[in-house]
């Protein structure tokens, strides 16, 4: 079980957004937290907090589906957080300004 949380202890994908194609999702580490950061096709950037709402276990990005998923688990969102499949029942939190909000 402990493995599946390794995770929060490991930088992101990339080191910053602008590493980011469009259309394209990766993890970026900003301090303590992992955020989930979806570039669509027109250049604008979403980010959720990349920790699933049903265990905190970290997403993935999955580039054949462009959607976050996290194996351990089976949840799915699509590239803006919201679910697709649980077991997660809530959209991973959304990153906007000084306090963190479920996705819209």
């Amino acid at each position: 079980m402990a493995a599946q949380y390794s995770d929060w202890l490991t930088g992101g994908d990339v080191d910053s957004v602008e590493e980011i194609a469009p259309d394209s999702g990766a993890i970026v580490r900003r301090g303590l937290e992992k955020i989930a950061v979806y570039r669509d096709a027109d250049g604008a950037l979403h980010e959720c907090i990349a920790a699933c709402p049903h265990l905190g276990c970290i997403v993935q990005w999955n580039p054949g589906e462009k959607t976050w998923g996290r194996p351990c688990h089976g949840s799915r969102f699509d590239a803006r957080g919201h679910v697709i499949n649980g077991p997660a029942n809530h959209n991973l939190l959304s990153v906007q300004g000084p306090e963190h909000k479920r996705a819209a």
